[in-house]
């Protein structure tokens, strides 16, 4: 009554100015809302006073900010929560600015404030060089802006400025309102700044460009010891990019094949179909049972995806019973009550009631099914057993700053069985585990999409989730994105140690 007292008496004496001021703040109210309702611990690693402070900044600053400036303050304000699931949909605003103004084929590499241009498909911008101004802003202001757009996962810094170099041009172009981006970049010959404005395409037209620094391979890719691929297909392809690469004069930024070792990449753990990455997983881990040859796991750039996937491949690898997932908080609200039982009784219903005594899977579809509205539950996982074909030899994984969600609780896994070496550098995230299950909603007035979690996966049994910090690497790679740095090094002295090993 008291908070509506308030209200009313603002509207009341402040006439139309307020009450548009008072519209203006429904997002404000619905995101705190939807927040309190949705996640089921939303402020456990920062405590709802430190959201408070930041709600309260954000509404100071929403009535003046322009609408692109809304949407780094919404995920600025869900960055509190250090939730790398809650945060604005980078979908719908970069493919909002790529609609209006294009877009153009670089990629970025941020490190500390300072912005690097990683690879360029634009003739006359060359790679690796450090930009100083873009579109008449000082990069350093432009890259803080681009780190308040990305996700974060507890207090992964590292991670958040790889996954930030991804807003650069979206933002930038946005931001100017314009389809040309004039850079200024030190040229890396003799030191003295180099200026050039480059014009956005449409993406079908710009696809050309972005051919010259991409690579296309299966979401699960293998390359053996003597080079071959999984299977005649993939050979083929990776003749064709080899062609392709020479012909450009562009060696191969991503090195996913080393002497004496199978790799096996995958890009994503929630790509493509179930049945297909269960075939191409299974199919090469049969061929690497009879080469018995040490395995790089390649999960660089992998932003997760769905559990199932992950612990598919952790069976693989795994030396003794363990938890993972270890439990699941999850909490009812009207979006997930929708959700799931929308998947209980249209697909699983007549199974999970079968087998939900004695299936935790159909244990937790039933549950979170059947759960009342508001309600919060924790799901906990028995121990898996070892499977008889696992492969039993040497294993490192490979990780950097865009390693999230399920390939962090992966990584963690790895580290904590002592099952092989981390090499690379920090991911998004610690290992006890992360947020996920997240809907997507929309703010009533602006429009800006969000998703949001609605639960959390624990990947370990942790007392404090607010002390965690990101999974460190055994074998850290200092500025990993750079050609010339250490990572196949480091990566081929632990094959042939394994080798030597007795």
């Amino acid at each position: 009554m008291r908070r509506f007292g308030l209200l009313f008496l603002a509207v009341v004496v402040l006439g139309p100015t307020g009450t548009g001021t008072l519209r203006a703040q429904d997002d404000l109210d619905s995101l705190d809302k939807w927040v309190r309702e949705m996640h089921p611990d939303p402020f456990l690693r920062c405590g709802e006073s430190a959201w408070i402070r930041q709600l309260d900044v954000t509404r100071e600053q929403w009535l003046k900010a322009s609408s692109m400036e809304r949407i780094r303050l919404v995920n600025l304000l869900l960055q509190t929560m250090q939730d790398s699931h809650s945060a604005v949909s980078a979908y719908d605003w970069i493919w909002e600015v790529e609609r209006l103004h294009g877009t153009l084929p670089i990629r970025w590499a941020i490190e500390g404030r300072a912005l690097w241009v990683l690879d360029s498909g634009l003739p006359g911008l060359p790679e690796e060089v450090r930009v100083i101004d873009l579109n008449g802003r000082a990069a350093s202001d432009v890259v803080q802006d681009a780190l308040d757009l990305s996700t974060m996962e507890g207090p992964s810094l590292g991670a958040t400025a790889r996954m930030a170099a991804h807003n650069i041009t979206p933002w930038v172009l946005g931001t100017s309102d314009t389809s040309a981006l004039a850079l200024t970049w030190l040229d890396p010959d003799d030191g003295l700044p180099t200026t050039r404005t480059f014009q956005a395409q449409g993406r079908r037209k710009a696809r050309s460009g972005w051919a010259e620094i991409s690579t296309r391979r299966p979401v699960v890719s293998w390359s053996f010891p003597d080079g071959d691929q999984l299977t005649a297909r993939d050979n083929r392809r990776q003749e064709r990019e080899n062609k392709r690469l020479a012909s450009a004069g562009r060696p191969r930024r991503v090195q996913t094949h080393w002497t004496g070792a199978a790799t096996l990449k995958i890009s994503s753990f929630s790509q493509g179909s179930w049945s297909r990455y269960h075939k191409r997983l299974r199919k090469g881990m049969e061929r690497l049972q009879e080469l018995q040859c040490p395995l790089i796991v390649d999960l660089r750039g992998n932003p997760g995806g769905q559990s199932p996937r992950m612990e598919m491949l952790w069976n693989h690898l795994a030396l003794k019973r363990t938890h993972l997932p270890y439990a699941l908080v999850a909490k009812q609200s009207r979006p997930t009550a929708r959700a799931n039982g929308r998947y209980y009784k249209r697909l699983r219903k007549r199974w999970v009631d079968k087998h939900r005594h004695h299936s935790s899977d159909a244990r937790y579809i039933y549950t979170m099914a059947t759960l009342p509205l508001g309600e919060t539950d924790t799901l906990f996982f028995p121990q898996k057993d070892v499977p008889s074909h696992g492969f039993r030899g040497p294993v490192a994984v490979v990780i950097d700053g865009e390693s999230a969600s399920a390939s962090v609780s992966f990584a963690g896994a790895i580290q904590d069985e002592q099952r092989g070496p981390l090499i690379g550098e920090s991911c998004m995230g610690p290992s006890n585990g992360t947020m996920g299950n997240p809907y997507i909603r929309m703010l009533p007035r602006s429009g800006i999409a969000f998703s949001l979690s609605t639960a959390v996966y624990m990947a370990k049994p942790c007392e404090n989730w607010g002390d965690t910090a990101p999974i460190q690497p055994d074998v850290h790679v200092p500025t990993m994105w750079k050609r010339n740095s250490t990572l196949s090094e480091l990566v081929q002295q632990w094959i042939d140690a394994q080798h030597h090993a007795p």
